[in-house]
């Protein structure tokens, strides 16, 4: 009986617990599902001019060669990601959470500074621990949990393994190749700019009004694809009535770090 309290106490909390998949897009697409991008190591990429002249007339060609560039330049990458989501129908607190993260092996450790809805950290490794996620509990007990199951789905929009800003872009891709096949696709590039949330990074900024309206009620995705590194930094996802559905802010970014060897380790989950 005391057992079965313990697991209550400690794992109820984290129903409400979103380990985002950063993914945070336009639509949820599992990570098992591939998005084939040709990436011919001797295919030259887009000049500047040329990604400018593609966000205002193919945002479909925009975004697979911003793909392109992330599969040919970005192994990892750390930072601060700013978001706000809509769970089941009421707005949750902002959250601030730093993050450190690689692609090979897919390995994402994250720790709450502000919005914790049930954990102070996370830790998911690709093929390590049975492929669940560790999560360091308010009462500083570390719980494993599957990343796919109820407690961590019923939480948020998406789990700590659709987290990476590639996966961010794919899923925005899926959704815009989609409707430009069906003939509505309907995107306006907004220019190449400095965004207040992102520190004023100049991106590119573009915004899709889906009509009709896309998983959860989505009407409007507005994307911020930073223009040095050409990562999708920014995401907001709003319904017809022009309420938030989520926003999302990768911040604070530094490309290709060289991490302690232990910054995925377990026991990185109660470092301050």
């Amino acid at each position: 009986m005391r057992r079965r309290f313990i697991y209550l106490l400690v794992c109820l909390p984290l129903c409400v617990l979103l380990v985002p998949d950063n993914s945070p897009f336009a639509l949820s697409v599992p990570r098992a599902v591939p998005l084939v991008i040709p990436n011919e190591d001797d295919t030259p990429l887009p000049t500047v001019e040329r990604m400018h002249e593609l966000a205002q007339s193919d945002a479909v060609a925009f975004l697979e060669a911003c793909l392109k560039r992330q599969m040919r330049t970005i192994q990892g990458y750390s930072g601060v990601l700013r978001k706000t989501e809509r769970i089941r129908g009421k707005i949750q607190p902002p959250e601030v959470i730093d993050f450190w993260f690689t692609e090979t092996p897919y390995r994402v450790l994250m720790k709450w500074r502000e919005g914790s809805r049930g954990a102070k950290a996370s830790l998911y490794v690709e093929g390590a621990n049975g492929n669940r996620v560790s999560i360091l509990s308010r009462l500083n007990i570390v719980v494993d949990l599957d990343p796919d199951g109820r407690l961590v789905q019923e939480g948020g929009r998406y789990s700590i393994r659709e987290f990476s800003m590639r996966q961010g872009t794919e899923r925005t891709l899926r959704a815009w190749r989609a409707a430009q096949q069906k003939g509505i696709l309907n995107v306006e590039y907004l220019g190449r700019k400095p965004v207040p949330q992102l520190d004023g990074r100049t991106c590119y900024v573009l915004r899709r009004t889906c009509n009709p309206p896309e998983e959860e009620g989505v009407v409007t995705v507005q994307v911020a694809i930073d223009a040095e590194y050409w990562l999708q930094t920014g995401s907001e996802l709003i319904d017809g009535s022009g309420q938030l559905i989520g926003s999302y802010y990768f911040t604070d970014l530094k490309i290709n770090p060289e991490f302690p060897t232990d910054q995925f380790d377990r026991s990185a989950l109660k470092k301050r």
